[in-house]
């Protein structure tokens, strides 16, 4: 090598060193962003309900601006409030935030370190999300579109079946915010779970009473959303704790019971279609689908965790991608969905608004069809201002720095939990005046065209509830769907109100603002159960949905599918 290369060469690295050097010195000299005293060793864990942390961490957003530092025991938290900065780091610096910050419990103990959503931006993510782009992406997504417009029939049908039941009987919500099974609640889950049951495992939900898979569905869903609370095990926060013998940990024996509980009800669904593609039963829906290419490749039997060594999953990281699936499709959306109605009764005059709408639009004749969509803009925006309002997931999901960084002058440590703090950037009063008001105005401006903005397309974004960057939900496309032909059929069809409360002669609504009583803890969080009636507008929207419920059975039967007991 000639002498002037060599000293090409070392000038080179001297320069790429110098460069490090001096970026880590910035970077080391940058003071971490503001936020409130802790105290020693535990920093700032007691301030922070576990599992209802969004109103305290508002306020300090109102305090501290548009990015705050917490302490929970030695972890560091990064808290973004405005959309600005999470875009910033989320998405156009998502080569460094694009893993998560993992809570050790629910996913290394209760989900056997392998549920989709917690797992690290590696190969094994990596594989499952490309597994289900061809599923549940953009394009894909559209063939599912007939079944859910016929279970929007079944979901109208069970409402007009249903009238006022949740009004003349006493229900009560369980210790963990069960929904009794005779609530109209359990008829829009009914209808979700349904929805990505058929897309995850080619069944659906036929029957509403003595279903126990369902009732165990929801009884794993509302256990994971209190366990993957972050912070609600100090575990969670206090790596040290995980070293300590079982005898001295009942959270780990806890977690463990959990797994094995989760496993029967996810596993079982796997075997059963293993099962059936050992028998030549060609079932539809993404696990069966797999299992057949999968074993077409030549690992039939791949039991374990994580991947094979030519790439595909093994049966639990597969058995987990199917509950994700489903977990993150069916309580979100009924969640939605259930707020909505809240929201409409809450405020008479914009469901008398969008239901103008939808008359000038379809007529009684038939329902809303996915085509109705970009002539309903008041109705979009309505369902676009309860997505804003009431997010179901109001922290969204921790991402995690893998390297340091710098944020406007402020150091971001390697390791550091990030917040997406949806909750905050939905109340920004800069963007949507009078934040706390339902106003689907915010979204509505008569005469101009209106588009999507929920994309993950972070210039044209409406809402935040799918997530940022990489971590994008990938599932966004059938959950829009199924809100708006649910939604807009409701509006559509059926005549919702609230009962009269006997010693204000005045209807009674839940109090949107009162956190505590009226809405559930825990990661992800909707309304408490509250009565409503629910009928059909007029004799001729009974005869249309009466019909279309009959006619849904023989399509039901054609596609190889349960038809309904009722």
């Amino acid at each position: 090598m000639a002498l002037v290369d060599v000293l090409f060469v070392v000038a080179a690295v001297a320069l790429t060193y110098l460069v490090h050097y001096r970026s880590n010195r910035q970077k080391a000299r940058a003071p971490l962003p503001p936020g409130p005293a802790g105290i020693p060793f535990f920093g700032n864990l007691f301030q922070v309900h576990s599992l209802r942390p969004y109103p305290q961490f508002r306020e300090w957003a109102l305090k501290y601006g548009e990015i705050f530092y917490l302490r929970l025991g030695p972890q560091n938290v990064i808290v973004l409030n405005s959309a600005e900065a999470a875009d910033e780091l989320m998405v156009n610096r998502s080569a460094n935030y694009s893993s998560r910050a993992s809570p050790h419990v629910a996913h290394d103990i209760v989900s056997g370190g392998q549920r989709m959503v917690f797992l690290p931006y590696d190969r094994e993510w990596k594989t499952v999300r490309r597994s289900l782009q061809g599923v549940i992406g953009p394009n894909p997504s559209r063939g599912f579109r007939n079944i859910q417009e016929l279970e929007t029939r079944i979901f109208l049908f069970d409402l007009c079946a249903h009238a006022d039941q949740s009004v003349t009987e006493t229900h009560v919500q369980g210790p963990n915010d069960e929904i009794p099974e005779r609530h109209w609640f359990a008829l829009v889950r009914r209808f979700t779970t349904s929805v990505v049951l058929n897309v995850t495992y080619g069944r659906r939900v036929h029957r509403l009473y003595g279903n126990p898979h369902l009732h165990k569905i929801y009884d794993v869903l509302d256990n994971f959303v209190r366990v993957a609370q972050p912070g609600n095990y100090l575990a969670d926060a206090f790596p040290i704790l995980r070293l300590l013998p079982d005898f001295l940990a009942p959270w780990r024996t806890e977690a463990r019971k959990m797994h094995e509980w989760e496993m029967e009800l996810w596993g079982s669904f796997l075997e059963e279609g293993k099962a059936a593609s050992r028998e030549g039963i060609v079932r539809q829906g993404f696990i069966n689908t797999y299992l057949r290419a999968r074993a077409d490749a030549g690992s039939e039997d791949a039991p374990g965790d994580g991947l094979t060594d030519d790439g595909w999953m093994r049966d639990k990281l597969l058995t987990y991608t199917g509950a994700t699936v489903l977990e993150a499709g069916s309580d979100t959306t009924a969640i939605t969905i259930q707020s909505f109605v809240l929201f409409m009764l809450s405020n008479p005059h914009v469901l008398r608004r969008a239901r103008a709408e939808i008359d000038a639009v379809i007529g009684s004749d038939r329902m809303p069809e996915f085509e109705d969509e970009e002539r309903l803009p008041y109705m979009v925006a309505c369902i676009k201002e309860t997505m804003r309002r009431r997010p179901p997931i109001t922290m969204g999901v921790p991402h995690m720095a893998e390297q340091d960084d710098v944020y406007h002058g402020y150091h971001i440590p390697k390791g550091s939990t990030i917040i997406g703090n949806v909750w905050a950037i939905h109340m920004d009063p800069r963007t949507f005046p009078n934040p706390t008001a339902f106003d689907p105005d915010h979204y509505y401006t008569e005469g101009k065209q209106h588009t999507s903005g929920t994309g993950p397309d972070s210039s044209a974004r409406d809402h935040y509830v799918f997530g940022w960057g990489r971590r994008f939900c990938q599932g966004s496309f059938i959950a829009e769907a199924s809100i708006f032909i649910a939604l807009s059929r409701l509006v559509w069809g059926i005549d919702f109100s609230a009962p009269i409360d006997k010693d204000t002669g005045r209807p009674f609504v839940l109090d949107m603002a009162d956190e505590e009583r009226n809405w559930n803890e825990g990661f992800v969080s909707g309304p408490k159960i509250f009565p409503a009636r629910f009928k059909a507008r007029s004799q001729k929207h009974a005869e249309v949905i009466q019909r279309s419920f009959v006619d849904a059975q023989a399509e039901w039967q054609a596609m190889g599918l349960a038809v309904d007991e009722r």
